[in-house]
């Protein structure tokens, strides 16, 4: 695996790492690239909120709190929403995404980079945004 140069990361593949849940693996390369200065990582506020809900939801605050602390140290910058929400409606409009992969497409497009996803197949048809997918099938 090569990863790009600018990466955004969707909420899945870091719910997925934080979980160590299959494929993970293939996240910590995205993330390493990022940690030596291979490539520059972004999330959108937007998907870091749903990594602290879920998280936070299945362990506790203080666990997503430590992890987004984590990743920010690692050098993922978080990108506001007033940058992407725009396009975000857009994505909407266009190819009904859930709201929160709606933001990911926009902060790809925005910062543009390729875009860390799940394997859903969710946005095949979306050709706006480089998409790379760090396993197959849903979670």
């Amino acid at each position: 695996m090569t990863a790009p140069d600018h990466i955004v990361f969707d909420a899945e593949p870091l719910i997925a790492h934080a979980d160590d849940e299959p494929d993970s693996d293939v996240v910590e390369e995205y993330l390493d690239a990022v940690a030596v200065e291979d490539a520059t990582g972004y999330a959108s506020c937007v998907n870091l909120a749903e990594i602290r809900y879920t998280i936070a939801r299945k362990y506790d605050r203080v666990p997503a709190d430590e992890y987004l602390d984590w990743l920010t140290d690692l050098g993922i910058e978080p990108v506001d929403v007033d940058r992407a929400w725009m396009a975000a409606s857009e994505y909407v409009l266009n190819y009904n995404p859930a709201l929160g992969d709606s933001f990911a497409l926009a902060t790809a497009e925005h910062v543009e980079a390729a875009l860390l996803i799940g394997g859903d197949g969710d946005d095949d048809e979306i050709t706006d945004v480089r998409i790379k997918r760090f396993r197959d099938g849903s979670a």
